[in-house]
């Protein structure tokens, strides 16, 4: 029979052994709350979701990848009603159901695996906080081509002047949340883009007095982030370096679908398109040639086959792989061409290989530009010659 000081010594080391354990989880969940300098020892590149929500809906969902190394940035769009099956909800539907139901981690989950990249950061912000910090910053900095003088089925007037042009709060929430009929989809997604840029600018021009130690609260209690208030400094603090002059633009591209009465942007190749797209443009922003004044190389696209729409689709898969496509034309040819290749006018084969592996295609001519030719284009560094053997993605060689 064990007496009671048996007992008492049992007890002591249950607790001793509950507080090891104790002790032992936090120590585990501390490890894995990686700080953001922790995460670029891994991966130097900052992978960031931003997104611009109200009332739970998704608005606007932007990747923000960036290298500090070469200050080279990226914005990777993610439309609300990219479709697909959905793990995290178990079915096909718009991505941004994922946000509305199981919130910004399931969310960004569900993204990471549609552009094949961990993304070990978020930032949420809702459009009552953004407005805030608009006129925090002093306003956002925004061209608008054409002025908007429209009411809203509320009676709510949206006024906005056309021109370079410094929106306060107000005019901001007006900025994101009007809508035109004629806009499409697209252009819905490009405007939210402008504002959230003109933020990134702004934060950059505030920098002095907002990253700091004593008013940074101002900042950080107006975003949703998954870590610690230092660690969104430090992120930040990276981020305000970018030049966002010079941000690549990138979007998943698809077709529309109908699905249980809701039209869905598939994405391209079942989703193979999006994730060569987000590689290449990571390939680019952290290659040692980026450099911060180096131009974008200008592509040329001729069909050489019957299949209408190639060319136009082409330029589509290249543009968003940042690719700057000046035009497309047919090629002047009675029969279609049956190998695909690339022209080399400038002379620089690394560059014109670096095409060729985008779409697989290793035949690659050099030949400059001459003067008075009729497919002249004075700054055109690359031509694309699409052939038979090219299906719209891939260039399948001859073995």
């Amino acid at each position: 029979m064990r007496t009671k000081s048996d007992q008492k010594s049992i007890i002591l080391i249950i607790l001793i052994f509950a507080i090891v354990a104790a002790v032992a989880t936090v120590i585990v969940l501390s490890v894995k709350q990686d700080t953001v300098k922790e995460n670029l020892k891994q991966d130097p590149v900052i992978k960031v979701l931003f997104v611009l929500e109200d009332k739970n809906q998704a608005l606007f969902t932007d990747v923000l990848i960036y290298y500090p190394v070469t200050g080279k940035g990226v914005l990777a769009n993610i439309p609300g009603n990219t479709g697909g099956l959905h793990s995290s909800i178990d079915r096909v539907d718009r991505i941004d159901a994922v946000y509305s139901e199981l919130g910004v981690e399931k969310y960004c989950e569900e993204i990471s695996d549609l552009v094949n990249t961990e993304i070990p950061f978020y930032i949420t912000v809702s459009v009552k906080k953004f407005i805030e910090l608009t006129d925090l910053l002093g306003g956002l900095e925004i061209f608008i081509p054409s002025p908007v003088d429209k009411e809203s089925p509320t009676g709510e007037k949206w006024l906005l002047p056309s021109g370079r042009v410094t929106l306060d709060g107000d005019k901001i929430r007006t900025f994101i949340t009007y809508f035109d009929e004629d806009e499409s989809d697209k252009q819905i997604q490009e405007r939210r883009q402008d504002a959230v840029v003109a933020f990134f600018s702004a934060l950059k021009l505030n920098a002095n007095t907002f990253l700091t130690k004593k008013n940074f609260n101002e900042i950080s209690s107006r975003l949703s982030f998954n870590g610690k208030p230092k660690d969104l400094f430090e992120l930040l603090t990276y981020i305000s370096q970018v030049d966002t002059e010079r941000f690549e633009y990138i979007s998943v591209t698809g077709y529309n679908d109908k699905v249980d009465g809701k039209t869905l942007l598939m994405p391209y190749r079942n989703g193979e398109y999006i994730k060569d797209v987000v590689k290449k443009a990571i390939n680019s922003i952290v290659s040692p040639s980026g450099t911060a004044n180096a131009r974008p190389y200008i592509i040329r696209i001729l069909n050489g086959t019957k299949i209408q729409g190639l060319a136009h689709n082409t330029q589509i898969l290249l543009q968003g792989a940042a690719f700057e496509v000046l035009d497309i034309a047919n090629a002047k040819t009675d029969d279609e061409i049956e190998e695909t290749y690339i022209i080399d006018h400038i002379g620089q084969p690394e560059v014109a290989k670096g095409i060729g592996e985008f779409i697989h295609c290793t035949k690659i001519e050099e030949e400059a530009i001459k003067e008075g030719d009729e497919e002249n284009v004075s700054n055109v560094d690359f031509t694309l010659v699409l052939g038979r053997n090219f299906d719209g993605r891939w260039v399948h060689n001859k073995k």
